[in-house]
């Protein structure tokens, strides 16, 4: 059997699929802005020249306006982001004391701080609040496999990809968000299935490009199986991780277990799929 390429760590979120839980905690206020020290335009004196001086501050105004309108966005964007930690760090803790289901967003908004209109203007759906949208997952696998070597297939490049990814699972400071995330996500079926969904999002975005790569024609079978295989193996390893972490395993020994659970599920890819996609 061939053996499977060691895995390499890759930068990811504490987990490459669910949201990081809680997020850190916003700056505290926002920059004070800075008023302008130019000095009043001054010149010669002219007919109306007091008219004249008189309009030259309004002209150093107009200037400052524009700077503070240049800087808007920006600020606009930090209380934005601001808000939006309020409201995810408020359902971490509502979620993890009472779970998914019994928590309303209305609860979520008043311990945010928040209305509820605001709540639904950042998460259209509540579960958006447990998961990532687009899951910072999907992007880097892809890319993973986008800029394998020549002569690596499909499976060797995204497995590798998710058995390193989720290793990092087992480091000591993502084990309480982790734990967190397994409890809360375990005792809601809306979430599971919400997971779920977010699983086979990710399968189609990789049997895309796999077939998109391949030049495979419609219907063809091979770029949805290596897909499905790849994501096969990132479900079992991060159920793995939750059992594990919920167990009180976490550390070194949780991350090396990962390691060998996800090599020895890659090297079973590799035997059925050695052949298949590779790079010419």
């Amino acid at each position: 059997m061939p053996t499977a390429p060691a895995a390499e760590p890759v930068p990811s979120v504490p987990s490459p699929l669910i949201r990081a839980f809680p997020t850190a905690p916003p700056p505290d206020g926002l920059p004070a802005e800075r008023e302008s020290t130019a000095p009043a335009a001054t010149g010669p004196a002219s007919p109306g020249g007091d008219a004249a001086r008189t309009a030259a501050p309004a002209v150093e105004d107009d200037a400052d306006a524009a700077r503070r309108a240049a800087r808007a966005p920006g600020r606009r964007e930090q209380r934005y982001q601001e808000t939006r930690a309020r409201i995810v760090d408020a359902a971490a803790d509502l979620f993890a004391d009472r779970g998914f289901d019994a928590v309303s967003v209305v609860e979520i908004a008043k311990r945010a701080g928040v209305v509820e209109k605001t709540v639904f203007n950042h998460f259209p759906m509540k579960e958006g609040l447990v998961f990532d949208a687009d899951p910072p997952m999907r992007e880097a696998l892809l890319d993973a496999v986008r800029k394998r070597p020549s002569g690596e297939s499909v499976s060797a490049a995204a497995g590798s990809f998710v058995v390193a990814a989720v290793g990092l699972l087992g480091a000591p400071e993502a084990a309480e968000g982790v734990a967190r995330m397994a409890r809360v996500i375990r005792g809601s079926r809306t979430l599971q299935v919400r997971e779920r969904e977010i699983l086979g999002e990710l399968t189609d975005s990789l049997a895309g490009l796999i077939a998109e790569e391949t030049r495979a024609w419609p219907g063809q079978v091979e770029p949805w199986l290596a897909a499905h295989a790849v994501l096969g193996l990132y479900a079992s390893l991060l159920e793995l991780a939750r059992d594990r972490v919920l167990a009180g395993v976490t550390g070194p020994e949780l991350s090396g277990e990962l390691r060998r659970q996800g090599r020895r599920g890659l090297a079973l890819l590799q035997f059925g799929l050695a052949g298949y996609a590779k790079r010419r």
